[in-house]
């Protein structure tokens, strides 16, 4: 049914307006080749393997319509596609978490003008865009893990219009896939201020019983100057009182050079924190991009963990810490690939 949202939008649109609709399809081909180890491995595991890997490539169609209020309707549908595997599946496997890990990545449509923007649907979630992502701009599959924040689920969310460089946001998101409980279970808030290369954001993400009844709030910067980019965040996972807050920090820098980039990132979580902390110890990345034209970037990437999180062996067929190595060995991980946007 989600999937018929978009071209049922379309249809039903006056064939005299149809000239106004724009629709632009688009995808993005990214898979890396790697050299994995880690330093302990469980029986029946190797340490070490070698193979390639998807790193989130993605095929989509997006279309807009404006009205002449000044107010612009959209739609976007974007499937993922896991190019090793030849499958419409997301490579971490954490859509399985929530739904089928074949659904689409994003299902939303959506209205924006002078009054705000609005979106229905799967889509990026509001705590993920403000905190986790100034942080998550690495290439390969292991960007972006050393967060407590969800990517994308289905939900309701209104931001306000800039107001001298600061911007509100709400959202009622979809957090569990659970039929005997509310659809709309958790409640996440973001502030944000954009001004002359100056990033600066809030969030809190409020999960209601249904969801694991805790809250995690998030704090972000970003700085760009010339071709120099820094940025940090800080995340507080407050559970309840048997149980100790679990956090993470993270600092980012890169550096334009041209056609290269070369980045680096740093992130600790709290060792101490237990009680299923999804992220404990300390994570470091370094990477170098050369954009080679216009839509095809080559990168180089060395990513290493402790406690283990990110990594997991070459077959998995759903995701596991470490794929079976469990979640007490360090890893690391040498990742060449490339990335065709289109």
């Amino acid at each position: 049914m989600k999937r018929t949202l978009l071209a049922t939008s379309i249809l039903l649109l006056p064939l005299s307006a149809m000239a106004e609709l724009t629709v632009e399809p688009y995808g993005s081909l990214r898979v890396q080749a790697e050299q994995v180890s880690v330093d302990q491995a469980r029986t029946g595991e190797d340490d070490s393997y070698s193979g390639v890997r998807d790193a989130y490539s993605r095929f989509g169609v997006k279309a807009s319509f404006p009205l002449k209020n000044g107010t612009t309707l959209g739609a976007k549908l974007e499937i993922p596609f896991n190019i090793p595997q030849m499958q419409a599946e997301d490579p971490s496997f954490f859509e399985g978490f929530y739904k089928e890990n074949n659904s689409p990545r994003i299902y939303k449509l959506t209205a924006s003008g002078d009054w705000g923007d609005a979106s229905i649907g799967k889509q990026w979630l509001a705590y993920y865009n403000n905190v986790a992502y100034p942080v998550d701009y690495f290439s390969s599959f292991y960007s972006g893990f050393a967060t407590h924040a969800t990517f994308r689920r289905e939900a309701i969310t209104y931001s306000t219009p800039s107001f001298s460089g600061f911007k509100i946001t709400g959202s009622a998101v979809d957090m569990v896939d659970d039929s005997k409980g509310d659809y709309l279970d958790t409640m996440q808030y973001a502030v944000s201020y954009n001004d002359k290369g100056l990033s600066l954001a809030a969030a809190l993400e409020d999960r209601s019983k249904d969801a694991g009844d805790y809250t995690t709030t998030g704090f972000s910067a970003a700085y760009t100057t010339g071709s120099w980019r820094f940025a940090t965040k800080y995340e507080i996972l407050e559970n309840d009182d048997s149980v100790a807050d679990q956090v993470i920090k993270n600092i980012y820098a890169s550096y334009n050079m041209g056609k290269y980039t070369f980045k680096t990132h740093y992130a600790v979580g709290d060792e101490e924190a237990g009680g299923g902390a999804f992220f404990q110890g300390s994570s470091y990345h370094l990477g170098t991009d050369y954009q080679y034209t216009k839509n095809l970037k080559v990168f180089v990437e060395y990513f290493y963990e402790e406690n283990g999180y990110a990594i997991y062996v070459e077959d998995s067929e759903e995701f596991d810490s470490l794929g079976g190595y469990g979640n007490e060995t360090n890893g690391s991980a040498f990742a060449i690939g490339a990335r065709y946007d289109f």
